[in-house]
């Protein structure tokens, strides 16, 4: 039996990224099989002490705190799970010090059968295999970042199409994921899975684009807003990865700062959940990131939960 993993922060609670010498792995996720078994990854052995100076703990300005939440919903618990998410978090060395670094994504397989879960966990997998180890480089230069997101979800792409080639049916899957590197964050998505950042006095912007049928209606002014969530055509995408050798992608590069609070997810969270009711809950439970993914994840179950939920919230918080 294939087991299935995902990458995740080490406990359901907040986690905090602590500073790790250089000689160290400066990621710590674990896999978690689907078993319930947990393989911890390797960590190179070091001599070197953390910095125990009270300037060197200062230069990390910021700090993220990462809660995610995953569940197979109501209407489609029976089924494979075809929702698959990615948070790894670490610290970049900036030219001033040490920042936080994390790449998050989300991921909604399609196909049928076992195939979307399929689908979404070989995105996963595989803009992880470029990004991680980039990470662990220390690349540097805004345009590297941007490049280095891009060039995972193209990867992510082959690696579907590829596997299409392979085999008489086909899948898919949607994207989208950010890299956030001290208060910058770039974003790539494809399909309708959505990135957003919440910013107290601002409220909740939608950052991602969906690429659905019931979007392009919206924009053309033939529907409003409120009819995309119950328009016949509402669960079709025009863009996927797996379909195509080459893929067409929306980039996004932000700011963050103290405060914020990026939430990605599938649509089964937005779907049954609304913009003003996510901004609501996430509002009222920040800067808490595991009580609002927590509670995000409920107010869909509480809806219906007619498909698969899968979010990731990252608090962007002071340097304690």
């Amino acid at each position: 039996m294939r087991s299935q993993f995902r990458i995740v922060p080490r406990s359901d609670e907040e986690v905090e990224e602590e500073a790790l010498p250089e000689t160290a792995y400066s990621t710590q996720p674990y896999l978690e099989l689907e078993n319930g078994e947990v393989e911890e990854p390797p960590t190179l052995p070091t001599t070197e002490k953390l910095p125990e100076d009270e300037d060197d703990e200062l230069l990390v300005a910021l700090r993220l705190v990462v809660g995610i939440g995953l569940d197979p919903g109501i209407v489609r618990k029976d089924s494979p799970n075809e929702d698959n998410l990615l948070a790894i978090q670490g610290l970049h060395d900036g030219e001033s010090g040490p920042v936080p670094l994390g790449l998050f994504v989300v991921a909604d397989g399609m196909g049928g059968h076992a195939d979307g879960q399929e689908a979404s966990r070989l995105a996963i997998q595989s803009i992880s295999d470029v990004v991680s180890p980039a990470i662990l480089r220390n690349a540097e230069p805004d345009e590297t970042f941007s490049d280095l997101l891009k060039d995972g979800a193209h990867r992510a792409n082959l690696s579907i199409y590829r596997r299409n080639r392979e085999q008489e049916h086909m899948m898919g899957t949607t994207l989208t994921a950010a890299l956030v590197v001290g208060t910058q964050a770039y974003v790539v998505n494809v399909g309708d899975s959505r990135t957003y950042r919440y910013r107290p006095g601002e409220g909740l912007v939608q950052i991602s684009r969906d690429h659905s049928v019931v979007a392009r209606l919206v924009e053309a002014g033939i529907i409003s807003r409120e009819d995309i969530y119950t328009h016949p055509k509402r669960n079709q995408i025009y863009r996927c990865l797996g379909e195509k050798a080459s893929l067409e992608l929306d980039y996004f590069h932000i700011d963050v700062q103290a405060g914020d609070i990026l939430i990605l997810c599938s649509d089964g969270l937005w779907e049954m959940v609304r913009d003003p009711d996510i901004e609501n809950i996430v509002a009222s439970s920040s800067p808490h990131a595991s009580q609002v993914s927590s509670m995000l994840v409920q107010a869909a179950l509480t809806r219906g939960g007619a498909d698969n939920i899968s979010v990731v919230a990252v608090c962007v918080l002071p340097a304690e």
